[in-house]
């Protein structure tokens, strides 16, 4: 567990200009959550309330289309944060799951804590801005490429920006994230 808080900590001193007694503060709010694989941190159709800093392990972020097939949109792997972000902003109903995608080490702050330490230290509004432009940016970059782009060049995209994906995660969801079968994607792997 302090290993765990250790890495936020490092994640902090990185990516902002907190003090260290800030960053102790901030770090603080966290609770430690160790979760088993699969198991759902934010559900489908219920508001969510947290923030997850990733200390070991992977959470996954998906949807459940029309057609009943899961469609992934976001991982997130160690030394990274995510949300179920459009639910924990508005404060409706989400559309989204997030579970831990393997065995997974988590801090967890609760949404009043968050917007708590946003407005207490302007350099942590900024970390979550960053956050917030990174999704925008990874969100779009995706949607645009993807809309006109073959199956290869899906998978290419993955390798160059994304590698550890296809050694971490399962066919199932790298396929599910890039719009096609596990089959195709396999068939696509032996191309390359």
């Amino acid at each position: 567990m302090e290993k765990a808080y250790q890495q936020l900590k490092m994640f902090l001193e990185e990516n902002t200009t907190l003090k260290k007694e800030n960053i102790e503060i901030v770090s603080s709010l966290f609770k430690f959550k160790k979760v088993k694989r699969h198991e759902i941190l934010e559900k489908e159709g219920r508001i969510c309330k947290h923030f997850y800093f990733v200390a070991k392990g992977c959470i996954r972020l998906y949807e459940i289309d029309k057609k009943g097939n899961e469609v992934t949109g976001f991982f997130a792997l160690e030394d990274n944060i995510l949300s179920a972000l459009p639910s924990f902003i508005t404060q409706k109903p989400s559309i989204d799951f997030l579970v831990a995608h393997e065995p997974s080490e988590l801090l967890v702050i609760d949404r009043e804590a968050f917007f708590k330490a946003i407005n207490d230290f302007p350099e942590f509004a900024t970390l979550y801005h960053n956050f917030m432009e990174f999704a925008f940016i990874h969100s779009q970059m995706r949607i645009y490429s993807f809309l006109g782009m073959e199956g290869i060049d899906k998978l290419r995209w993955v390798i160059e920006h994304e590698p550890k994906l296809l050694t971490r995660v399962s066919s199932k969801s790298v396929a599910s994230y890039l719009g096609m079968t596990s089959s195709t994607l396999s068939k696509l792997k032996a191309k390359l």
